[in-house]
């Protein structure tokens, strides 16, 4: 693979390079005619932009309202997700390098210890604007201001009050959280001179949205049996997506059954039914050891506690209010009980035969919670296994000792 700089520079050999890797994606993806080999292709084609000169670049936290970006023709840069990418790639031990040079502690989430270590060895691109949403960590929003001061840019955070362990957050907190969106996005306009279209793309959302929400439905059901791994990594992608029209098509796609038949899960074995997982927090991105195992010995992960998420259309003439109650009500923001408690009640419609949680390293938000979630499946007679390791590594110790545990879980299931 070319250098980074060589693929998304501004040069002819550059153009070339890109426009026959495209093309390449372009043509996987014709094959295919998946949802996921689809959004593989639109989310790279729309971050390559990114790279050029003069490109508009807004790094923002994971659930930041992607729609009022999107209304003015704008990609986001997302810290997770570029890491993931970057780490997955031939740069892999570059950034790692990078990383390990920093004056940062090792207990720093590792998403954003290899994003900022990215951006400053030119591996992502800088940002032209940092904006944050208090959902659902500290550690991003820290990243997102540190790059902002580093590189004299916009910093704006919408902060979001926890909500109640029971019941939804009242108006007065969703409409507060609305015109903070709302402010925000003019001023987006006023940073980068662009008219937007946010109607468009609400609706455009919207078409997304009803998608997904129809494929959740019929996973709650037990209608649909989707491999969760896969669907995680199709929603974190789709992240980049929502609000265009590439993503709305791509999300119908999932409607098809050609569209989802890379999600499908595993078939059981022949008088042997699928014990079922659900996964809650992150996934280890590049070892396929843990879910090879989990398929081995007749089990699947069949829902993932991260998909639930757009779901509920919003209105297109007053999409604020809409947008706000998606970061208020958030499955993941909250206290550690209620996170317990929508979990339990998740696992009990599902009628999962165990739920195996991913300590990710250096995520106090996920990590934080896990005793009392622990708690709260072994009352509701759940099995329930926390296994430690790091959303970006490959193999390592943590795998052997992650991989034991796992096979110990799934003979006592």
């Amino acid at each position: 693979m070319p250098g980074m700089a060589d693929v998304t520079g501004n040069t002819l050999n550059a153009a070339l390079i890109r426009t026959a890797f495209l093309a390449s994606m372009r043509l996987k993806a014709l094959q295919n005619r998946t949802a996921h080999s689809y959004l593989m292709m639109h989310s790279l084609a729309a971050s390559l932009e990114m790279f050029k000169p003069g490109a508009i670049v807004p790094w923002v936290s994971y659930l930041f309202p992607t729609e009022i970006l999107s209304s003015y023709g704008i990609t986001p840069m997302i810290p997770e997700i570029g890491s993931a990418t970057i780490t997955g790639s031939d740069l892999r031990e570059a950034a790692e390098a990078a990383a390990a040079r920093m004056a940062l502690a090792r207990d720093v989430c590792s998403y954003h210890r290899t994003a900022l270590a990215s951006v400053e060895n030119d591996m992502l691109p800088a940002p032209t604007m940092c904006l944050g949403t208090t959902p659902l960590c500290l550690g991003k929003e820290m990243l997102l201001e540190m790059l902002a001061v580093r590189h004299d840019v916009p910093f704006r955070e919408i902060r979001v009050p926890l909500p109640p362990d029971e019941g939804e957050s009242s108006p007065e907190v969703v409409a507060d959280v609305a015109e903070q969106i709302r402010v925000l996005h003019d001023d987006i306009g006023r940073w980068t001179g662009r008219k937007p279209d946010l109607r468009k793309a609400v609706v455009l959302s919207n078409r997304a949205s009803k998608a997904w929400g129809e494929i959740m439905r019929a996973r709650l059901a037990g209608e649909l049996e989707l491999n969760g791994r896969k669907t995680f990594a199709l929603v974190f992608l789709g992240q980049l997506l929502w609000g265009t029209a590439e993503g709305a098509k791509d999300f119908e796609r999932l409607l098809t059954e050609r569209g989802r038949r890379d999600l499908v899960a595993p078939t059981p074995p022949p008088g042997r039914p699928l014990k079922k997982l659900l996964w809650l927090h992150t996934v280890p991105h590049h070892d396929r050891e843990i879910f090879d195992l989990i398929e081995q010995r007749g089990a699947t992960v069949t829902f993932e506690e991260m998909g639930q998420m757009h779901e509920d259309l919003i209105d297109p003439d007053d999409p604020f209010p809409g947008l706000a109650r998606r970061l208020t009500d958030h499955t993941l923001w909250g206290t550690s009980a209620r996170r317990a408690r929508l979990n339990v009640a998740l696992a009990k419609r599902l009628k999962v035969d165990g739920v195996v949680h991913f300590n990710h390293w250096g995520c106090r938000h996920g990590l934080g919670s896990v005793p009392v979630i622990r708690a709260a499946f072994m009352e509701a007679g759940i099995p329930f296994l926390a296994i430690d390791g790091d959303a970006l590594a490959r193999g390592g110790p943590n795998q052997e000792k992650s991989l034991q545990q796992m096979e110990s879980f799934l003979e006592l299931l």
